[in-house]
């Protein structure tokens, strides 16, 4: 098996695929330690694994590799069932004080029971959309049950984001983030807020988004948020997550099309995974493709690209931060207070 994200795409993929993989797998250069480093770097390693096992291939994995790797996706699936009990909590608080909430992203698609094995998906925090108008209202309650908010980065306490800092419980597993909005910027006719939590529908007890709404959410999540969009990189777990999707719907070919988000993040997608939905099939031209496909695949020039657009990123944060600090004298206080900090910043240094 060659050593590229390729590999480990044809892994995760739903394509019945499973000759060609045995032959690969089963080649006495198949550099095992390779595949572990590759898939946990890339966020799917007990997703891989669980792959492997669904596809009948676990009998080319050495003993002692399958009870390493075994044993870190029972840790998942167990993390998981606990993360999606406290949501089970969090959710019938929130009913209970009339706060019309959904929980979104992993969470959500983990309560959807999207998932053949809970110990597939690597789950961080909890997210959850709330109206805005009940949105400290929420964070009050699990204040009162003695869950404590992170401290707000300096810019962050002038800036309002899309959501609250973080709320973190002494005795629970899952960190909470309590979200007036999904995006870093508005984009209405691509993902409205209040249609989803208008549109929400319940499972096991917890609120989530509808199967089309997942799809957009983990797409914008990946291109605006974590910026995919201006970096053209493949998140594999995002990739994923979308195909698991796609055996639930047909994506709408109108939202894709019209979407520039919806288009490269599928141009990227298709440069390793098959699509299993007609609609979701991109339409960017073949140079267009290419040029994707050779920015993820040839390192120096995926550095070089990676390291404009990050400048170019930092540039457009200093300018925000330029804009506030001549509008905002609390923020200019604060500056002054922490100038320490603020020169640290600037260096580089943490």
């Amino acid at each position: 098996m060659k050593k590229s994200k390729a590999s480990i795409a044809n892994i995760l993929s739903f394509e019945p695929n499973e000759s060609e993989l045995r032959t690969q797998l089963g080649h006495k250069n198949m550099d095992w330690e390779w595949f572990v480093k590759a898939s946990s770097q890339l966020g799917v390693m007990t997703t891989a694994y669980c792959r492997l096992e669904q596809k009948g291939l676990l009998d080319l994995v050495s003993e002692d590799l399958n009870a390493y790797l075994s044993g870190i996706t029972k840790i998942n699936r167990n993390r998981n069932q606990t993360l999606l009990n406290q949501v089970k909590e969090l959710s019938a608080l929130f009913n209970a004080h009339g706060i019309n909430h959904v929980f979104t992203k992993g969470c959500a698609l983990l309560a959807s029971g999207y998932f053949k094995d809970f110990g597939e998906r690597l789950i961080g925090d909890i997210d959850l959309l709330v109206e805005p108008t009940n949105l400290y209202k929420a964070e009050q309650l699990l204040l009162n049950l003695e869950y404590v908010s992170a401290k707000p980065t300096l810019f962050g306490k002038h800036k309002r984001h899309r959501h609250l800092p973080r709320l973190v419980h002494p005795d629970m597993l899952g960190a909470v983030e309590i979200h007036s909005k999904l995006l870093r910027k508005n984009i209405p006719k691509v993902l409205n807020s209040e249609e989803i939590l208008n549109d929400r529908i319940i499972i096991n007890q917890i609120y989530v988004p509808n199967a089309d709404a997942n799809l957009d959410i983990l797409i914008l999540n990946d291109m605006v948020n974590d910026f995919g969009y201006l970096l053209k990189s493949t998140n594999f777990k995002s990739c994923y997550d979308s195909l698991v999707l796609e055996q639930q719907i047909n994506p709408s070919k109108d939202n894709h099309t019209t979407s520039k988000y919806h288009r490269v993040f599928y141009t990227l997608r298709d440069s390793y995974f098959e699509p299993l939905a007609e609609g979701s099939k991109n339409i960017n031209s073949s140079v267009v493709k290419n040029f994707y496909k050779h920015l993820n695949k040839n390192g120096i020039v995926r550095r070089i690209y990676t390291g404009l657009v990050k400048v170019n990123i930092g540039l457009i944060t200093c300018l925000e931060g330029v804009k506030l600090f001549v509008k905002n004298k609390r923020f200019r206080a604060d500056v002054w207070n922490h100038k320490s900090e603020v020169i640290k910043l600037f260096r580089g240094e943490k």
